[in-house]
């Protein structure tokens, strides 16, 4: 699902390179999508599960543009929660872009981007290149 996206870099000369806060569990995904993403041009701060973005962002100090989360096991309204605490805890406004990636779900929803409300999204990716195009429409970037 999140194989290497080689050579669609998102950005282009003279844009302010974003920042995501990439919130993955998983030892075996965080490379790849880590991987993606920087290849895509994005700046990544890494948590390794929701206690440890709280703490990344408790001193106020890191800013990101976006917070991405894929916590192993969860539902994805679950996730969603969670990436509510951290965005109100690092003190993001609300419209700050909050990614859930979904884990398992049925045939019928893969491929498809759900805006559950305001800015707070839950993906049900085909293949990294849907995360890509959301990733970029999100942050009001080309997705080339």
């Amino acid at each position: 699902m999140f194989g290497q996206g080689k050579g669609t870099s998102a950005m282009s000369e003279g844009e302010k390179r974003r920042t995501i806060l990439l919130v993955e569990e998983d030892d075996e995904t965080r490379p790849v999508l880590k991987a993606n993403l920087q290849t895509y041009g994005y700046r990544l701060l890494l948590a390794l599960d929701e206690e440890d973005a709280l703490d990344r962002v408790g001193s106020g100090g890191t800013q990101a543009d976006l917070v991405l989360l894929n916590l192993v096991g969860k539902a994805p309204e679950a996730v969603l929660d969670a990436g509510r605490r951290i965005r109100a805890h690092a003190k993001y406004d609300g419209r700050t872009p909050l990614v859930v990636l979904a884990e398992q779900y049925g045939q019928d929803l893969e491929g498809t981007d759900v805006n559950v409300s305001g800015n707070d999204w839950i993906t049900y990716p085909e293949d990294h290149l849907q995360l890509r195009n959301l990733l970029a429409r999100l942050l009001n970037q080309p997705a080339n």
